[in-house]
């Protein structure tokens, strides 16, 4: 049985669930879009060093495994806090835990920038994962508090496609600005950038109408509460369908993470003869395909009234254009239709945090998508490392300017883990219930 909150909180918690926007029209939409810009904000840290690997095993004198295990320690981070984060918002409020989390970047982005060994490049790494792990989450909060039910997964879409649009600028313009001012010195313009807007959103962001004129949590029994996030977080954990789903969205979200944050680059590099900027700009259409295929995928959806048959549409183009991508030699023009669609299918999994909200209660989602983030930030830190290990097994002691130079064979072979975890999905996917677009609980 699970318990009701304290009486104070649950009051303010059915104001929130009745998503009715006294504001101004704009406002819902100035707090979401500066949350979701930190969503864009965190996406461009993520993948920036797709465009910075060879410059990494240089500065650090590294091998691809331990390459692998520096972006990775990103998604352990992100990975391991999801759940809290979940809890954290559900509790105190998406504003305060926000602006914290872009400082963590900030702090992050410093380190990293002045890292003269290893470990600490990972330090600054870790702090960056611990700040990006309440992006999403609080993004969707702060969409289910302002806005009404059913514009959720169109919200859920337009995030996606935020997000995106950072990793298309953490390519071929990162690509750019690295080569003109150096990894460093574009770290460094990163931590600037983050701090305004760190700043723009303890001006403008709040938590839900009802706090839009003041920010006072109402005291609670400490031990009351604890029980009831602990009641809540098992209650999520028990449903299977939650397992099911939450695979299967690590499994479908974690070719992207390896190949558009990492490895993308350098194979295209390898595969084709490109420089860093042009194999950048390619991979830059992955993502653009997500940014066009989150809201597409999310309005067809709502369309049919299902979010299954987008799930299993997504999978099986994203399979065909990964297999494409690695093992068939390509002109320029179909490179890059391929990575568009490989990215606009890959999209087609976010229909699954639209089950994951559909099968748990409202005032828990955050903790339920907390939950479902785990998963797919602990596919990409799995597979991260995971390629650059298969790589260095394969490697055949060729270096250039100090870095492990792999040939295209040996890319291939360590990147077929990619269409693997795709193929996986797909069979993860009949586990899963259809939902048909409606909320199966809405109060714990």
């Amino acid at each position: 049985m699970i318990r009701k909150r304290p009486g104070a909180m649950q009051n303010t918690l059915s104001k929130n669930m009745s998503n009715t926007v006294t504001e101004a029209n704009y406002r819902p939409w100035l707090i979401w879009g500066l949350a979701a810009l930190f969503y864009f904000y965190e996406y461009f840290l993520q993948v920036s060093p797709n465009v910075m690997a060879n410059d990494l095993m240089r500065a650090f004198h590294i091998t691809g495994a331990q390459l692998g295990n520096l972006v990775a320690i990103y998604f352990y981070a992100d990975a391991s806090m999801q759940i809290p984060v979940g809890l954290l918002i559900d509790r105190f409020g998406p504003r305060k835990l926000l602006i914290f989390a872009v400082f963590l970047c900030v702090i992050g982005n410093l380190i990293f920038a002045s890292a003269n060994v290893l470990f600490q490049a990972e330090i600054g790494r870790l702090f960056i994962g611990l700040g990006s792990s309440f992006a999403v989450i609080g993004c969707f909060k702060l969409a289910a508090n302002w806005f009404p039910v059913k514009r959720f997964t169109l919200l859920v879409g337009l995030t996606l496609t935020i997000g995106m649009s950072g990793a298309v600028f953490g390519q071929a313009p990162l690509a750019l600005l690295v080569d003109d001012i150096g990894w460093r010195g574009s770290m460094y313009l990163l931590a600037v950038v983050g701090a305004a807007l760190a700043i723009a959103m303890w001006i403008f962001v709040r938590d839900n109408p009802s706090t839009a004129k003041t920010s006072v949590h109402n005291a609670t029994d400490l031990s009351a509460e604890l029980h009831y996030l602990w009641d809540a977080l098992k209650g999520i954990l028990r449903r299977s369908q939650n397992w099911w789903t939450a695979i299967y969205g690590g499994l479908m979200f974690a070719p992207t993470s390896a190949f558009g944050a990492l490895w993308g680059v350098s194979f295209l590099m390898s595969r084709y003869g490109l420089s860093r900027p042009s194999a950048a700009d390619m991979i830059s259409l992955l993502f653009i395909g997500w940014a066009i295929g989150s809201p597409t995928f999310g309005a067809y959806s709502d369309y049919v009234g299902k979010r299954k048959p987008p799930m299993m549409i997504g999978a099986i183009g994203a399979l065909i254009a990964m297999i494409f991508i690695l093992y068939i030699y390509l002109p320029a023009w179909s490179i890059y239709l391929t990575l568009f669609l490989f990215g606009f299918f890959s999209s087609g999994f976010l229909a699954s945090f639209s089950i994951i909200r559909e099968n748990n209660p409202g005032n828990a989602n955050a903790t339920a998508f907390g939950f479902m983030n785990t998963l797919n930030m602990v596919g990409g830190a799995v597979l991260q490392p995971l390629i650059g290990h298969l790589l260095d097994i394969s490697w055949q002691h060729k270096t250039i300017n100090g870095a492990r130079l792999f040939s295209t064979h040996n890319y291939q072979m360590a990147l077929t883990t990619l269409p693997a975890c795709i193929a996986i999905a797909i069979v993860f996917w009949f586990f899963i219930k259809e939902t048909f677009c409606r909320l199966k609980q809405k109060h714990l």
